[in-house]
């Protein structure tokens, strides 16, 4: 694996967390009057990463940098947002979940935490007063049954646990879950069979999503398409799209870049039809036809069937040389519904940051995306997915950028 993924896989491998640490002069919070929250990530030379949670003037000019503002954060850290509410999820040994919000002065602070047992797996968006955390045991010697815990937003503490055999969906091998979303009454969860040892990949040739109903967690299916390789990339959760009318996007990838040992079908998209259990049978998006045989490593929903897509630009054989490395990417525009993709004009061929979500913004107009230009510096792009055209706007102070949100 390379270094990024490596570190990565060992702190997931021991537990998936969160953990806080704030200075105590007034470092742990910050008053803006936009709505922009930038999670900076900062490595020194000892290797160590710090975070930083900030709320800049501006995504399209100046600078952001966490220099005398904003929450600081110790450890690994992933994030996601489930309405007024930024989780963060890291590694490092505790097992808890923090929140971050805006208080009646428009302040971020730090709020409340979930306790779970061993590791995060997954935090699931179910409306905008709850979400649902998965934990799945490391491997088999560590547990037989997956954890499903109700998470109350306001409070952000756990009402409920519920249990259930994570044996239909270990058969092939240990499941690494890619994806998830809610929709209609279902829980779905795209998986990839992974070694938990040595994070090979052998059962490519089919794409796997569990289907639960919600909220009593009753497994209802276990989908299995051979149509399509695996759904979602590792660590990335990237498999499943949802849109406007509730469709449920699948992107198969398999790439060797984003996480797989092997690759034996080409990429493409397949589709859950909202209140459906199993796959559409019309539905094949042969994106390696209409890219020239490229594979999505991240993706983001704009709207009307549009997503933003980073696609790997190296050719198969290639990528058997940058395992792991999250490289050479390129932005696309996606019609999820036409089945079209269109390269975006401005936007240099760059590396992502591999095995996290991916750090993008949508806000019902534009995608905001940090960018590693040629000479070592970060700015955030402007994407206009209907002219699939970028601009470079602000510049980031930080290593990298592990989300961007509207809070």
């Amino acid at each position: 694996m390379k270094s990024k993924y490596l570190m990565l896989a060992f702190s997931m491998s021991a537990t998936l967390l969160c953990t806080t640490s704030c200075d105590d002069n007034d470092n742990n919070s910050t008053s803006k009057a936009n709505d922009y929250v930038v999670c900076l990530g900062v490595t020194g030379s000892d290797n160590v990463t710090t975070y930083y949670i900030v709320s800049p003037e501006s995504l399209t000019e100046g600078s952001i940098s966490a220099q005398g503002t904003g929450i600081e954060q110790n450890g690994y850290h992933d994030y996601t947002q489930g309405g007024s509410t930024i989780y963060c999820i890291g590694g490092m040994g505790v097992t808890e979940c923090t929140g971050i919000i805006r208080n009646d002065d428009n302040e971020l602070e730090e709020f409340g935490n979930f306790v779970f047992t061993d590791k995060l797996s997954e935090l699931i968006k179910i409306d905008n007063s709850s979400a649902l955390g998965v934990e799945i045991p490391n491997s088999a010697k560590d547990g037989s049954e997956i954890s499903f815990y109700a998470i109350d937003e306001k409070s952000l503490s756990k009402t409920s646990t519920t249990t259930s055999s994570i044996a239909p969906l270990s058969y092939l091998d240990w499941p690494s879950i890619s994806g998830s979303a809610y929709n209609d009454g279902y829980v779905y969860i795209s998986y990839i069979p992974m070694n938990s040892d040595t994070y090979a990949t052998q059962y490519t040739d089919s794409g796997y999503v569990a289907v639960y109903k919600y909220p009593d967690m009753t497994l209802v299916n276990l989908i299995k398409d051979g149509r399509t390789g695996n759904i979602g990339t590792w660590n990335a959760y990237n498999g499943i799209t949802k849109d406007e009318n509730g469709d449920l996007y699948l992107l198969s990838s398999s790439s060797i870049v984003n996480g797989f040992s092997q690759m034996t079908k080409p990429a493409s998209f397949t589709r859950i039809k909202s209140g459906q259990t199993d796959v559409d049978a019309d539905y094949f998006f042969d994106f390696a036809s209409v890219s020239n045989g490229m594979r999505p490593a991240h993706i983001i929903y704009c709207g009307n069937g549009l997503a933003y897509v980073e696609v790997c630009t190296l050719s198969d054989t290639e990528q058997e040389a940058n395992r792991w490395s999250d490289t050479a990417l390129k932005g696309m525009i996606v019609d999820l519904y036409n089945q079209t993709a269109t390269d975006v004009d401005g936007i240099p061929v760059h590396n992502g940051n591999g095995g996290r979500r991916f750090p993008a913004f949508y806000d019902g107009s534009f995608v905001y995306l940090t960018i590693t230009n040629s000479d070592g510096s970060n700015y955030i792009y402007k994407i206009d997915p209907t002219t699939a055209t970028a601009t470079q706007g602000a510049k980031v102070e930080a290593t990298f950028v592990a989300g961007i949100f509207s809070l």
